[in-house]
């Protein structure tokens, strides 16, 4: 049988070569403790699997990373501490922006309505007849008689509505 990888993975489980150790069948299981010196009869893969661990991690080399490889440590370490200097320079520029701004919050629409009741309809106004358009514009103070005339034959011939000759008339009031 070819060397079998025995590793523990971070969630603390056995791993043979890519696999974890229950998965695999007995009899390769027994081929492993064996090679470890274990007595495999009448145990189960699970105990087998245990052994192994224990076997296993007390023969692992626990040296650090960091002591086999110090140049890529101190660059990784480095890299690390620049990252985390860089967060705290953006956490700082968004409290302060936070801080110098103001939040205007938009109202939602109950207490929009609570606070502006909603306008109620007016009537309409009621519309105005020539007969009323005549006197109001004849009792205009601000129109000479010319004016008054040629408003009233609007009236007479058509041209435009009673309420918009009425309106003509207090423009050229105004005006005058």
């Amino acid at each position: 049988m070819t060397p079998v990888l025995v590793s523990v993975d971070k969630a603390g489980d056995l791993k043979l070569g890519a696999r974890k150790c229950r998965l695999y069948k007995k009899d390769e299981v027994v081929k492993v403790a064996k090679k470890y010196g274990i007595n495999t009869e009448k145990k189960t893969v699970q105990q087998l699997c245990g052994s192994i661990k224990s076997k296993a991690k007390n023969s692992m080399n626990n040296v650090p990373l960091a002591k086999l490889y110090p140049e890529a440590a101190k660059k990784r370490m480095a890299a690390k501490k620049r990252a985390e200097k860089k967060a705290l320079n953006k956490k700082i520029a968004t409290n302060f922006m936070r801080n110098m701004t103001t939040r205007i919050t938009t109202p939602t629409r109950a207490t929009v309505r609570a606070v502006m009741p909603m306008p109620k309809p007016q009537k309409k106004a009621m519309p105005l007849t020539k007969d009323v358009a005549r006197k109001r514009i004849m009792a205009m103070k601000g129109l000479n008689g010319r004016n008054k005339f040629s408003l009233v034959n609007r009236l007479s011939l058509n041209q435009h509505s009673p309420r918009r000759v009425v309106r003509l008339a207090r423009e050229l009031a105004r005006l005058r």
